[in-house]
């Protein structure tokens, strides 16, 4: 498929922008701050351009559109599509992958998120503390628990340490419940202070080694994928149930790395459309049929149903 001179600059365009954003939220990680934000910017504004470069390249599917090799008939579609709808479906073995993975995905960072806030957070200056800072042993001497007369329960931990040159240090600060329920009074820690500053300092054994804005921004970009996920599984179940069964032709078939990128066309009503897709399959060829479920209602709607994550039942 040849595409046009703008669709390579946006896409070139929105790759660039995306690969540096990625880049600026890896070195960011630790501290987030504008960095990271602007690193999320970047991705967001090379997604934009991504978006657009694709939409032209469109263009170019054209040349694709040759007439089908004789009509789509209903006799070219799997027996069981056949049925009136709507159909009964059942999940494919893929499906059941792809929606045990996301619960494990979810299940693993609630358990992050767990251990996030059973820790104490990091300072902005850790990243300084671990270059300069140096090694003592705190103990933790006091552990209270205030009752405010709203109800509410305020928790501190004190304790002490000694720096290098022998100066005491001790310390009082509040803390969560969390944190409160898992420290004990003589219990001992690390910490890393800086010798200029002693009051400067942290605790490595229970403080997170990931800041509150990066679980945050994970989270956020869990929920937006988990969205999208369940958004393409509801839509392949519904177009497996109730859509619209045509036999297509593959076209445009092109290897990236292990996966095979093609192009299916399939006519409806005399107009040919495209749905676009990957599969492993290394013996996928241009010409080959297959089968496309679509919404007669919106024309976008399709899902090539040896992909689908549904199959319906004969």
């Amino acid at each position: 498929m040849r595409v046009s001179p703008p669709a390579k600059i946006w896409l070139a365009l929105g790759a660039s922008l995306a690969v540096s954003g990625g880049f600026a939220i890896v070195i960011s990680l630790r501290d987030g701050g504008l960095t990271m934000w602007a690193g999320v910017g970047l991705v967001a504004a090379g997604s934009v351009a991504l978006r657009i470069g694709l939409s032209k390249s469109g263009e170019g599917v054209e040349a694709l559109k040759r007439p089908l090799a004789g009509p789509s008939t209903r006799a070219a579609v799997e027996p069981e599509l056949l049925r009136p709808a709507p159909r009964r479906v059942r999940m494919t073995a893929r499906g059941k992958t792809v929606v045990a993975s996301w619960m494990l995905a979810v299940a693993a960072f609630a358990g992050f998120a767990n251990e996030h806030y059973s820790r104490l957070q990091a300072p902005h200056s850790k990243q300084r503390l671990e270059r300069e800072g140096l090694d003592a042993m705190a103990t933790v001497h006091s552990l209270q628990a205030r009752e405010l007369e709203n109800g509410r329960t305020l928790y501190f931990v004190g304790y002490s340490f000694a720096t290098h040159d022998g100066s005491p240090v001790r310390i009082s600060r509040s803390i969560s419940e969390r944190v409160y329920n898992r420290l004990s009074e003589q219990a001992t820690t690390r910490v890393v202070y800086m010798p200029s500053n002693p009051d400067n300092h942290y605790l490595p054994e229970i403080t997170s080694p990931a800041s509150t804005r990066f679980v945050f921004f994970i989270g956020g970009l869990l929920l937006a994928a988990a969205g999208f996920s369940e958004a393409q599984r509801r839509l392949h179940r519904r177009l497996v149930a109730t859509g619209s069964a045509v036999a297509g032709l593959t076209a445009d078939v092109r290897r990236r790395g292990g996966v095979r990128s093609f192009v299916v066309n399939y006519e409806v009503a005399g107009e040919i459309r495209s749905v676009r897709a990957r599969e492993r399959n290394r013996n996928l060829r241009s010409g080959q049929p297959a089968t496309v479920l679509y919404d007669p209602s919106a024309s976008g709607r399709a899902v090539i149903y040896r992909l689908a994550l549904y199959r319906a039942q004969a």
